[in-house]
Parts: C-alpha cells; structure tokens; sequence
C-alpha cells in the first residue's frame, strides 16, 4: 500500500513537470510569434512610407529594426538603400562600415562602400574597395558578376567589362559566361569592333546560339560606323576557324543591312559546303525577293539554273527568276514616277515583256499539270494586262485558268483581273459578278479580299446605286487596317453631301470611272469642271484633287503648277491645303526641276501644317535639295 502511494506522487509530479514545461514552453512561441508578427508589420509599414516617399519615417523604423537585428541583411539593406534615396551619404558610409564588421567577407557589402564614396566623389577609394570585394571570392565567377553591376551603375563601363573579362576568365566550366554582357557594353560605348570579337568567341564555342548572336549584332549593325568592322571581324574569323557558322552569320547579317549583293557569294560558299543541291541559294533568292531586291534574286536563281540541272528545286527556280526579271523591270519602269500620287503606265520595254511572255509560256509548256506552269500562265495573263494592255489576250488566260480549275491558289486573282477588264470595256455587270466571286471565296487572301471589296463598291457606285454603293464603302472601313479606308471614307462623303445634287454627283462619278478606263484626257476635263466650280463646295476640292493628279501624271507640270498656284494661294478653307502644297512642291522639284520654287510650299507645310502626313515627305525633299541630290542626277 505505501509502495503504490509513493508511486502515486511520483507520477502526479512528472505530469506536474511535463504540464509545467508545456505550459511555458508555449507562452515562449507565443510569444516569438508575437514579435515576429509586430516586426512583420514594423516592416510592411516601413515599405508603405518609403513607396510613398515618405522617406524619414520609413529610414525611423528601418533603424530600430536593424538597431534590435544588427545581424539581418535586408534591415541593413532597406535603411541603406533609404539613407541613399535621401543623399545621406556619410550616414549610409558609417552604416555600411559597421556592417562589414558585424557581416564579414560578404561582397556586396563591399559594393555598397564602394558606391558610397563613389557617390562621394572618391573614386581611387570606391574601386580599392571593389577590388577587395573580389579578393574575398577570388574564384567565384558571380562575385565578379555582382561588382560589375556596381560599376555598370556608376557608370565606369569600361573597368565594368575588364572584371567582366576576369569573371569569364576565373569560370571553370564556361570562359563565355559573361560574354553576352561584355558584347552589349562595348556595342553601348561604340567599340562595335570588340562586341563583335566576344560575339564571336561565343560562337566559336557554341555554334548553336548562332540566333541568339545575329540578333545581339543586329541590335547595332545598323549604326554609324558599325557594320564595316563588324564584317571585318565575322570575315577574319571564318578564315581562323572556317567553321561555317560564320558564314551563316555573315550571310544573314549582310542581308539584314539590305547587302544582299554582298551575301550572294557567302550563299554560295555555304551551298558549296552542305547541301550542294541549290536549296540554301534557292532560300537566299526567296529571302530577297522579299527585300524587293529582284536583281539579286533573280542572279541567285540563275545561278541555281545553270548548276543545279538535276535538283528537286530547278522547275521553282525556273520559274522564280523569270518572275525576278519581270518585277525588276516592273521596278524600272515604276522608280522614275515613284513621287507621283498616280502612275500611268506606258507601253514602255514592249519587246523584253514580250520576251518574258514567251519564257513563261515556255514554262507553262513544260509543267501542263502543276502549279509551276499555272502560275507561268497566270503570269502571262498579267503583263498582258498591265503592261502590254492587250485585254482580250489577257481575258482569255484569266478564264483558261478559271475553267481548267486545276490551280486554286489564282483562282480568286483570275476573277478579279477578268472584272478589271470587264471594267475597262465598260461592262460593268459583269464586273460585279467576278468581284462578288472574290468576295464571296473564302480562300481568297485577305489582301486581295479587301481590294475586291473596294473596287466592288466603286463598281456599283458607277453604276448610279449611291446607296448599295455606300453600304459596301462602310463594309470596307470596318477594318481599320485595311490600306482603302481613307479612300472609302471619302466616298462616302461625297456620296452623303451630294446624293441630292445628282447631276455634279454624276460628274464626279462619271469622270472617277473615265479613270478607271483609261481614259484620262476624258477625266481631266470633267474634273477641271466640277474644280471650276467655287459654288460646289468640297465636290470642287475632291475634284480638284483629282484633276492635279491626273495632270501630273500626263506630264503637264506647267498647267499643274499654274492649278496648284491658284489654290494653294487661295484664303478659302481647303481640306486638302497640305497636299496641295506638297504637290506644288514635289511638281517643282521632281517635274520641273525647279528646286528654288520647290522650297517655298515645302516650308510653308512646316510652318503651317506640323501634323500633317506631307511633313516628312516635305523633309525628305528639302534635305535632298540641300545636299544637292537632284542637281548629280
């Protein structure tokens, strides 16, 4: 009995002492959680002030926390940064040399000094520090990352890439790990010939980050005095190593600076070294093409024609460089009368069109059954229509590719050149049924699509259906990007303003139409009606728009000159007052050459119009009167 009463109490004192230890241990955690909870919120309330600028009370806090944990980097981090906002300079340098004593041996510690009597103007102490914090992790290759960062915003570029070059140095597995960053320092301080060494250096060792390279030398091929040693450098480096990476780099970065002249013997010396079958000069003949660079393409897909006999890709390149030719010739013809707001062409080179009729048809010939030879046909059909303005012949193409059915892809453009023509015999019902058709198609491009949506309404608004007329119009600008909205949106004011006033509108119509066929002398003189008009107000300015236009393009600079006096001169409000003057100016210059007279209306667009659309075109003018570009023409 007293054995089982003293075992009794023994227990009953354990649980006293395991309660007991419970009990405070709790209050103790309780207690921690507390004071976390309350520093937490010292801290979040610190952040408020100092995002809202109230900087005193967020540096009063940050002191007390770092005074009661002196040991706590983002404390001392927070006041620091805080003391710096506030340019307390010598209270930040006494904080961060008490730290260093407390934290030894941590880098950015040393960074921060080191900024500090930067800021202080005490540069031979700011990189003696700097340089302490790298003895302390000699061989860590981010040490030297993280002081580079500290001189990079003290702006010491240069010494920034030199610890830079050390950190690549000190890294065991990659002597390139900051490469990237060296490159874009040198690039930023114009040493465009040391980015490219490093951009190299890179390739040499990872010749798959060649993207990555062409698009980091690309950031600065382009600038003043850039892209001659950057050529040197890739050149000098293909010869050391010639891996051929460095020629896929030269190749892309002359064609990103439009050199594709210069990129074509590079194609060849790659073709030569892989495929060897025309398929990387076929890309390069694609690629500029697509530069509008016709010339370059069309050498690179002749070169494909006379080496290449037995490739896959001969039949595409055949019919490649005859399309070259005709867009080149296109392009002659086209860049004598860029500067006109409307081109007539001319029956200009009949006998090289001529030419080219017979190599696609020759092509169409040898590829019956595919795209090759329908795309030789479609061809055909267009410099009939365009250039030699032989509509029957170009009709009976257009409707051959349509019946056969074969070629999809030009269904949809046959339809619309057939109403093209249709239009320019003055059928204008059938013309509406081929645009229907291109409207309707739900295979037809979006560019074309848009195109045919246009001419669509013009079709029914020269018809007389104003209405219809105007509900297609509002069709169109439905899409803001689409390249006939502004065009639209003018149709539909004058259709709006005039529906009631239907024998001008009919002029105006009428003579919009006479355009469309050709028939420019007609137009001419109906718009110099409705522009004669001062009764007619803002028919007569859209008619006068289009009465200049056309007397430029039939080469009448001088009566132009004498229309474009009269109403660029004139006190009336004119919502094509801008234009006019640009027209005035560029008719000067370009039609006359008269670059003296030219001068006035272009700077009157200066000083009169800042916002209009004409205000860098005027610009472009007036710099090549300056320099004298006309004049060496």
């Amino acid at each position: 009995m007293k054995k089982n009463i003293c075992k009794w109490f023994k227990m009953k004192a354990g649980f006293k002492i395991i309660f007991y230890t419970f009990f405070f241990a709790s209050i103790f955690v309780i207690e921690i959680y507390s004071q976390n909870f309350q520093v937490d919120n010292q801290l979040r309330l610190a952040k408020t002030f100092e995002t809202r600028g109230n900087y005193e009370q967020a540096e009063n806090i940050y002191t007390e926390l770092h005074n009661n944990n002196p040991k706590h980097f983002q404390y001392y981090q927070s006041l620091y940064n805080v003391l710096i906002t506030q340019k307390k300079y010598q209270q930040a340098l006494e904080l961060t040399e008490n730290q260093i004593k407390i934290s030894k041996n941590i880098v950015s510690l040393y960074g921060d000094l080191g900024s500090v009597y930067f800021i202080l103007g005490k540069e031979k102490e700011a990189l003696k520090y700097w340089e302490e914090a790298l003895e302390i992790e000699s061989d860590n290759p981010f040490a030297y990352r993280t002081i580079a960062n500290y001189l990079i915003e003290n702006r010491l570029t240069e010494e920034a890439i030199d610890v830079l070059i050390r950190g690549n140095q000190v890294s065991k597995d990659d002597n390139t790990i900051f490469s990237y960053d060296i490159g874009n320092l040198y690039s930023l301080t114009m040493k465009f010939e040391e980015a490219t060494k490093e951009y190299c250096r890179i390739l040499i060792q990872k010749p798959t980050q060649i993207n990555i390279v062409n698009n980091r030398i690309a950031q600065y091929i382009n600038s003043n005095q850039a892209s001659e040693p950057t050529f040197k450098v890739i050149e000098e480096t293909y010869k050391e190593t010639e891996n051929i990476v460095f020629l896929q780099l030269l190749s892309d970065l002359y064609l990103r600076t439009d050199n594709g002249e210069k990129a074509f013997p590079v194609i060849i010396e790659i073709e030569n070294k892989t495929s060897n079958n025309g398929s990387a000069i076929f890309a390069f003949a694609r690629k500029v093409s697509l530069q509008s660079n016709f010339e370059t393409a069309a050498k690179a897909y002749k070169y494909i024609l006379e080496n290449y006999e037995n490739s896959a890709i001969f039949s595409e390149a055949e019919i490649g460089y005859t399309r070259s030719l005709e867009e080149n010739l296109n392009r002659k013809n086209s860049d004598k009368f860029s500067w006109k707001p409307l081109v007539i062409q001319k029956n200009e080179n009949i006998s090289e069109f001529t030419d080219l009729i017979k190599t696609y048809r020759n092509i169409a010939e040898k590829y019956p059954e595919n795209n090759i030879g329908w795309e030789a046909e479609f061809r055909t059909g267009i410099i009939l229509f365009e250039n030699l303005k032989d509509y029957n012949k170009a009709d009976s193409i257009f409707k051959k590719i349509i019946d056969d059915g074969k070629s999809i892809q030009f269904l949809d453009e046959a339809n619309f050149y057939l109403a093209k023509i249709s239009l320019k015999k003055g059928n204008l019902d059938l013309a509406e049924n081929y645009l229907a058709k291109v409207s309707k198609s739900g295979r037809a491009k979006t560019e074309l699509r848009n195109k045919g949506n246009f001419l669509y309404a013009k079709t029914i608004m020269w018809k007389g259906e104003f209405s219809n007329s105007i509900e297609f119009f509002n069709k169109v600008i439905e899409n803001p990007k689409d390249d006939y909205v502004n065009d639209a949106l003018q149709y539909i004011l004058i259709l709006n303003t005039f529906k009631n006033d239907s024998t001008n509108l009919f002029s105006f119509v009428n003579a919009d139409y006479l355009v469309e066929k050709n028939n420019f002398n007609a137009a001419e003189v109906e718009f110099k009606k409705l522009a004669e008009n001062k009764d007619l107000f803002l028919l007569k300015d859209f008619a006068a728009l289009n009465y200049i236009n056309l007397l430029i393009a039939l080469n009448n600079y001088e009566e132009a000159v004498i229309f474009l006096e009269e109403v660029s001169n004139c006190d009336e409000d004119n919502i094509y007052k801008d234009r006019f003057l640009y027209l005035l100016g560029s008719n000067y210059y370009y039609g006359l050459k008269n670059e003296n007279k030219a001068l006035k209306p272009l700077t009157r667009i200066f000083e009169n119009f800042p916002n209009s659309i004409y205000y860098n075109k005027a610009r472009k003018i007036i710099s090549e009167i300056n320099e004298g570009v006309n004049r060496n023409l």
